[in-house]
């Protein structure tokens, strides 16, 4: 009896196993390219993410100066992304990624060979014009080149390499303090050595796009904001511009905070981001199948909630062991929605119509994520250092529940479409 049910179990498991590596396998060969492609220019995201604003304290920068810089890209990233989503309907998204590649190499570069604030202000700028045309276009263009069903498996697939390829560049934050120690470097040069490593990876992320192949559609003499779906757009941008709007409050500054708050070096803060990436590439590829059992409205809700919990828990946390904890928690629960999210948003909007509304909604993230941070530098630095983390959880509950309230019905997705594409 007891051999069978081991037999049975194991059975079972392998068939699990079977199906869940299937729901992958089947994505085409132009999808699989962009995740490639994706994956690799992560690698600039998480060093950038480790070292940018520690990296300027070091050299005698302010926080309120940090963050203007900070807002340079983002901000021209925002405005700079809703055009670019509506020529990229209109002619294209594999020539906006393919520049987008070329910016991105370039402006690291600048990091590199630049000191001066003023250069360093025209690589944020550089910088910004590369992910307004790269984040408009590229999930549209994913979900292009897949099928409905495997739309949700595509993004979880997406989301898993990228936050693979940002764990290489948290682990490469630990370099600069391995220079520093076994060549006795200048750290401030020591960390640009770095971002000339990284200015490679983000070419390097230029070939996988080459042989993508893209269909380009006739022009018509349509109306240049293409979309139609505009109940959805709107409360999907409202809610995710509150959400940008508490993650510049804090998300760009938790290096920073860590430095201040618990003292400790950049490799700690490497290490830590590090593994909160490989727990979201885990947890990435397993949101598509909860997401089928309880739903995306709900997988989405019940994830930034419980994230928002953990958030506030992190400013009370004695020591940095257990804020990383907190912080692990958060990262993964809040971040994994990501998947679901994009399958959701983009089952309700036409094909013609994504670039277009996947901009719009990303732009009001970005403009809402960039005000705040000159503020959010400034409070950190003269006002109290934990205030922050209170606005931003405080815009978090705000929009998760005008999400829920708004698209808790919609979880039968052929219904929600038609329904929501009536006003």
């Amino acid at each position: 009896m007891l051999v069978g049910d081991h037999s049975f179990s194991l059975e079972r498991m392998f068939r699990g196993v079977r199906r869940f590596y299937l729901s992958y396998s089947g994505l085409g060969r132009d999808a699989k390219l962009l995740i490639l492609s994706s994956s690799i220019s992560s690698v600039t995201f998480g060093f950038l993410d480790v070292t940018y604003a520690p990296y300027l304290s070091i050299i005698g920068q302010p926080g309120e100066l940090i963050g203007t810089l900070m807002l340079v890209s983002s901000l021209s990233s925002a405005i700079l992304m809703i055009p670019f989503g509506i020529l990229a309907d209109r002619y294209g998204r594999k020539p906006f990624l393919l520049v987008s590649a070329v910016l991105s190499a370039l402006s690291f570069s600048m990091y590199f060979f630049v000191t001066d604030i003023l250069l360093f202000a025209i690589a944020e700028l550089i910088k910004g014009l590369s992910w307004a045309m790269s984040w408009g276009t590229s999930g549209p263009f994913l979900s292009e080149k897949t099928s409905e069903k495997r739309r949700s498996y595509a993004f979880g697939l997406s989301s898993a390499g990228f936050a693979i390829g940002a764990v290489i560049g948290y682990v490469m934050g630990a370099i600069p303090d391995f220079l520093t120690g076994l060549y006795g470097m200048d750290y401030p040069q020591s960390i640009r050595a770095v971002y000339l490593v990284t200015a490679i990876a983000a070419f390097v992320s230029l070939f996988p796009l080459i042989p993508v192949k893209e269909v380009r559609k006739p022009l018509t003499a349509s109306k240049w904001l293409n979309i139609t779906s505009w109940r959805v757009v709107s409360w999907v941008a409202l809610t995710q511009g509150l959400i940008g709007l508490g993650a510049g409050f804090m998300v760009p500054w938790f290096s920073y905070y860590f430095t201040l708050k618990f003292s400790v070096n950049l490799a700690e803060i490497g290490i830590l981001f590090a593994v909160s990436q490989l727990g979201m590439a885990i947890a990435f590829l397993v949101i598509p199948k909860i997401a089928e059992k309880i739903g995306n409205v709900r997988t989405i809700v019940y994830l930034q909630a419980s994230s928002i919990l953990v958030l506030l828990l992190i400013s009370v946390s004695p020591s940095f062991a257990v804020a990383s904890i907190m912080y692990l928690i958060r990262v993964i629960s809040m971040n994994m929605v990501g998947p679901a999210f994009s399958s959701f948003f983009m089952g309700l909007l036409r094909d013609e119509e994504r670039a277009s509304g996947y901009s719009l909604v990303s732009s009001t993230w970005n403009i809402g994520n960039a005000l705040p941070r000159p503020v959010a530098g400034y409070i950190m630095d003269n006002v109290f250092l934990d205030m922050t983390l209170y606005i931003c959880a405080s815009l978090y509950i705000v929009s998760t529940v005008i999400f829920y309230s708004i698209f808790r019905k919609s979880e039968n997705e052929s219904l929600s479409r038609e329904t929501y594409r009536r006003t």
